[in-house]
C-alpha cells in the first residue's frame, strides 16, 4: 500500500475521437449540439489534422483527429477502445425533446428505450461512432 495520498482530477478535459473527415465531423457536431468549433491544428510530424468544439451549455470539449493514414477500418465499438460516448440528460423530457430535434433536423437515430433506472436514445456519427443521449433514475 503507498503512502502517497492519491492525486485529483478536477473533471474530464476532454474527449478525443478519430475520425475519417475532420471538416464534415466538426458540422455535424456543431449541428446537432449546438457547440461551437474553437480551436484547429495540423502536426506534420505526426501526421494528423486535429481540431476541437465547445459544447456552450455545460463546456464539455470534444476533439476529432484525422490521422493521415487509417488503421483498422470503419469504427465498431467491438474493437478495443472506445465503446461509444455518452451524453448525460436531465429527464425523460428532455429525451424527448432530444428525439424530435434530431427528427427536425436530419439525424437518424434509435427509438428511445426506456429500460427503468436507464433510459436512453443511440445514434451514430458520420463515422459511425455509436452515441447515446442517456438517463440514470435516481434509485
Amino acid at each position: 500500500m503507498s503512502s502517497l495520498s492519491r492525486p485529483t482530477i478536477t473533471g474530464i478535459a476532454h474527449v478525443e475521437l478519430s475520425v475519417s473527415d475532420v471538416d464534415a465531423s466538426v458540422a455535424w457536431y456543431c449541428r446537432v449540439l449546438g457547440a461551437k468549433d474553437v480551436w484547429r491544428g495540423r502536426n506534420d510530424e505526426g501526421g494528423y489534422r486535429a481540431c476541437a468544439i465547445r459544447e456552450p451549455v455545460t463546456g464539455t470539449v470534444l476533439a476529432f483527429t484525422q490521422h493521415d493514414q487509417i488503421e483498422g477500418g470503419p469504427f465498431t465499438p467491438l474493437r478495443t477502445g472506445l465503446d461509444h460516448l455518452s451524453f448525460a440528460v436531465a429527464d425523460v423530457a428532455a429525451l424527448d425533446a432530444w428525439s424530435r430535434y434530431l427528427d427536425e433536423i436530419g439525424i437518424a437515430h434509435d427509438p428511445i428505450d426506456d429500460r427503468g433506472a436507464v433510459v436512453s436514445m443511440t445514434l451514430k456519427d458520420p463515422d459511425g461512432i455509436a452515441l447515446e443521449f442517456y438517463l440514470l433514475r435516481p434509485r
